[in-house]
């Protein structure tokens, strides 16, 4: 599904949903298509299914006309005792 006929279907709310196909540019990540796992209405629920994604992922309010992820590597922190 597009992102816009998700925005369509689910306006003003949060959407669980699993990247079936994207592509990147620099360190963003632009999602042409999405599988929707569930619609939630309320930000603090939205918050905890954010902590239980898998890989590939996402809770992204429909409020944002675009879909678009930025990458951030993870960079680890080394410390001397």
């Amino acid at each position: 599904m597009k992102w816009q006929e998700v925005r369509e279907l689910y306006p003003n709310q949060f959407v669980k949903f699993e990247i079936i196909e994207s592509h990147q540019i620099d360190n963003k990540e632009y999602v042409d298509e999405v599988a929707i796992i569930k619609a939630i209405k309320d930000g603090k629920e939205a918050i905890k299914e954010f902590t239980k994604c898998k890989n590939g992922q996402v809770v992204y309010s429909t409020k944002n006309e675009e879909l678009v992820i930025e990458l951030v590597k993870n960079i680890g922190v080394r410390r001397s005792i």
